[in-house]
């Protein structure tokens, strides 16, 4: 897991609209040895209507961007999509240093501005923060969710060190007053080794252990595009007791981040109202098309946070 510099307070209850916007694909799945992007859009506010309370957000990496995302070095790739880039929002992204080592503090920075140029200065707060970044190795074996402080003027910055070398994907989430929610990706190249990576895997079952806590999932439809529930269950795996007393984090009972195999789909998930200390948690979503996708539930107790992951296949 990583470990990482920033705080983690608790979320205000709101429920998070939930749309599909379109993001650039970097360097073949996230395996390019590029920093990271230029120049990365979002549509307005006016999508947001549209979207299914229950569902949180999700974004989408569309293909025809490599070559540009590749020959960029520095801090950023070019927006990918017709809505994307008729949008006014820009985020530059940096990294010091820009190639770090395994356990190296790296400084991540992030910019956004309008199309003029200007700082962006307002920014909506949205389950407690005003962003949201979601680290993730390319193996899907490493996940963190923390949060860039902002520093004014546009600028999000916060500190992180990566467990082992090979390439990451970030996502941040935000919501620039009178915009509606974005999610823009970067891709970053931790330095040494290359590590052997074992294949993503439809999990045989859905129940483990972490912490001490023994976690079920429950998922209503395995098909793509279906509206989709997903419940989690939880007890204590000693004693096999219900567990009813689960804490909010950071502001709900929990959260939930999924991500196809290709880093290309990428939905943030909000519980449904309801069961707010457990033993179950529910959550609704749909998936976007058909693969394998590794799902991270994040939830408390005990004044700690753990992170139970499932992997699944979609049909």
């Amino acid at each position: 897991m990583f470990k990482l510099k920033g705080n983690l307070s608790k979320y205000r209850k709101r429920s998070a609209a939930a749309f599909l916007i379109v993001l650039s694909l970097l360097a073949a799945g996230c395996g390019s040895a590029a920093n990271d992007e230029h120049a990365q859009h979002a549509a307005p506010r006016e999508t947001e209507a549209a979207a299914n309370e229950h569902s949180g957000h999700s974004a989408n990496d569309t293909a025809g961007n490599e070559e540009s995302a590749e020959n960029h070095s520095g801090h950023g790739g070019q927006a990918d999509s017709e809505d994307m880039s008729q949008a006014n929002v820009k985020l530059e992204w940096r990294y010091s240093p820009e190639s770090p080592k395994p356990g190296e503090k790296t400084k991540i920075e992030l910019f956004l501005n309008d199309a003029a140029g200007k700082p962006i200065e307002k920014y909506d707060v949205n389950h407690e923060k005003l962003m949201h970044l979601i680290v993730v190795s390319e193996d899907m074996t490493e996940f963190s969710h923390i949060h860039p402080e902002y520093a004014g003027k546009g600028k999000f910055e916060v500190e992180a060190s990566f467990v082992k070398s090979g390439a990451y994907k970030l996502f941040a989430d935000f919501i620039p007053t009178g915009y509606s929610q974005m999610t823009v990706t970067s891709s970053l190249k931790v330095s040494g080794a290359k590590q052997a990576a074992e294949p993503l895997k439809k999990d045989a079952s859905l129940m483990k252990a972490v912490d001490g806590v023994a976690a079920s999932l429950e998922v209503s439809s395995f098909k793509a595009g279906e509206e989709t529930d997903l419940t989690f269950t939880f007890s204590d795996a000693k004693t096999k007791k219900p567990i009813t007393d689960l804490q909010p984090y950071l502001g709900a009972i929990g959260h939930v981040v999924i991500l196809n195999e290709e880093l290309s789909r990428y939905l943030h998930v909000h519980p449904k109202e309801g069961n707010e200390s457990g033993p179950t948690a529910e959550f609704s979503t749909s998936f976007p098309e058909p693969g394998l996708y590794k799902i991270w539930g994040q939830f408390q107790r005990g004044d700690k946070t753990f992170i139970v992951p499932f992997t699944v296949e979609v049909e």
